[in-house]
């Protein structure tokens, strides 16, 4: 019975774990986040290995705006916490965080996050609203100067990738333009060559050379048909012959 007695008052003095987390608990759902996170905080020192203390941790420091810290505690966070709540708290956290650092592209990463987790359709409330407080706040803010710059800086690298493939296009065009009047001057060429060919006379054509037998069978030929035949037909015009009896 003492000993029981003993047990009771140490439990009074010293509250278990379990207890604790009671105590955290209900100090969260009143709204009293910074009692609860010191609470947490004081149970995950004792017990590292439990993922759901720094998880709850991190849910009370987020509802206090501290969420530099709830995003690095988060990142602590092991798997043998329901995979789909830790993404949840981290894409939330992380907007948050953007929001409250007035970061534009943080905010434009974690409504992009919230919308892939919310396509499964069986996504927490918590994310829908999330997404539309994120999306309402980049419709009320401009891009950052910078962020303009960038996709001026795309547009006109785009500009001078048409320029570029415009002038590609000229070139080869002069080029094909070039070449069509190279072939019209060998066209020419080749007419004028032709025409060169029609007008020169043709030489004649060659003889073969004689032999010397040939030539005096020629001239033989010729001094022999120069001397006519006479009356009788007996001797050659110019000598003497006489009557046929």
């Amino acid at each position: 019975m003492i000993l029981l007695i003993l047990i009771a008052l140490q439990s009074a003095v010293n509250p278990t774990p379990a207890e604790l987390a009671d105590t955290a608990a209900e100090l969260f759902l009143n709204e009293q986040f910074s009692e609860a996170s010191e609470i947490w905080n004081e149970l995950w020192a004792r017990m590292p290995h439990k993922s759901r203390l720094a998880y709850n941790l991190s849910a009370s420091l987020f509802m206090m705006d501290s969420l530099a810290i709830a995003d690095s505690t988060l990142m602590l966070v092991s798997e043998d916490v329901d995979a789909d709540t830790l993404a949840s708290a981290v894409a939330l956290t992380d907007l948050a965080l953007a929001i409250q650092m007035q970061d534009y592209g943080g905010v434009e990463n974690s409504v992009s996050v919230l919308i892939d987790n919310i396509s499964d359709g069986v996504s927490p409330d918590c994310e829908r609203i999330g997404l539309e407080a994120g999306l309402n706040w980049l419709s009320n803010h401009e891009p950052p100067d910078d962020q303009n710059e960038n996709q001026q800086n795309q547009n006109d690298d785009q500009q001078d990738q048409s320029d570029n493939q415009q002038d590609q296009n000229e070139d080869q065009q002069d080029q094909n333009e070039d070449q069509q009047d190279q072939n019209e001057d060998q066209e020419d060429q080749n007419e004028d060559q032709q025409d060169q060919n029609e007008e020169e006379p043709q030489p004649p054509p060659e003889i073969d050379e004689m032999t010397p037998e040939q030539a005096q069978a020629i001239l033989d030929l010729i001094e022999e048909n120069q001397q006519p035949e006479d009356s009788t037909g007996k001797a050659k015009t110019g000598l003497p012959a006489g009557p046929v009896w």
